[in-house]
């Protein structure tokens, strides 16, 4: 992590690495954009697919579950299924894009010493901009199923989730760049990781199922059961967070950040050779 942009040595390497960073903030934006095209190139709808691809697969999930379980209407838990698929999504995106931050980016990176954390945080950013798109969807459909009950002003909450949801993919983008990097194996393998978590996650997995107790458990180990309540508490119930999941998100936020700056600070500017 050794940069020589800013040549006065004094300063502090925080300091450096800082207005290293803000010189190149131009690059994270842009490369966000040309994400964006490049993703929805050549498609009639475009960046309305970010909506309709998950309301489809809730729809699909739905019919058959809600018909199963016999508790609830199909639009009931399809309105709960596509809130935790685009939670979940937010989350997939960032890790499977993640993997490729710094390879991708090769041909900048060889060629200047850029900072590595513009092209982490263009993966956050894209995956950020797909889910503002894909909330608007959201939040009409929980309208409707609802009859309105979930507009209240807990929806002020949103803009700090996504704030939160940035601090806690970073670090993941972070250190899965790193190891994409170093070991190619990783993609398979955190494909199946990212399987089983959303088996386990409260996306079509109702949540009052997790709450038994041999299942607790599965509440302390697993970061998306808080990220997915953060998310539907404001945007499908109306309500304001709770306390236990503001703590844990947080305390998984802190625990990713250590893991994110050691991963960097042992690897370095050597990360160059690998990619």
């Amino acid at each position: 992590m050794s940069y020589v942009n800013v040549q006065d040595r004094r300063l502090p390497f925080a300091l450096r690495y800082a207005a290293d960073f803000l010189s190149y903030r131009h690059l994270c934006w842009n490369l966000v954009g040309s994400a964006l095209r490049a993703r929805f190139r050549r498609t009639q709808l475009g960046i309305l697919w970010a909506t309709l691809q998950p309301l489809a697969f809730s729809l699909m999930i739905a019919t058959v579950w809600a018909g199963l379980r016999n508790k609830e209407s199909v639009w009931e838990f399809a309105a709960y299924v596509f809130t935790g698929t685009v939670a979940f999504e937010l989350f997939s995106t960032s890790v499977q894009n993640g993997q490729d931050a710094l390879m991708s980016a090769s041909g900048f990176i060889r060629q200047a010493r850029i900072p590595f954390l513009i092209f982490q945080l263009r993966v956050v950013l894209t995956s950020l901009v797909m889910f503002m798109c894909a909330l608007v969807g959201v939040l009409l459909v929980t309208a409707i199923v609802t009859h309105g009950a979930n507009l209240g002003p807990a929806l002020m909450l949103v803009p700090v989730f996504m704030g939160i949801a940035a601090l806690f993919m970073l670090p993941i983008v972070i250190i899965m760049s790193i190891v994409g990097a170093l070991y190619r194996d990783v993609k398979y393998i955190s494909m199946l990781g990212e399987r089983a978590l959303f088996l386990v996650s409260p996306v079509m997995l109702p949540r009052d199922v997790l709450e038994q107790p041999h299942l607790q458990i599965l509440e302390v180990l697993n970061p998306l059961v808080p990220f997915l309540d953060l998310f539907r508490d404001p945007v499908l119930y109306g309500n304001f967070w709770e306390a236990r999941d503001v703590i844990a998100m947080f305390v998984w936020i802190a625990a990713l950040w250590a893991l994110a700056i050691f991963a960097s600070m042992s690897v370095g500017r050597k990360i160059v050779f690998a990619i």
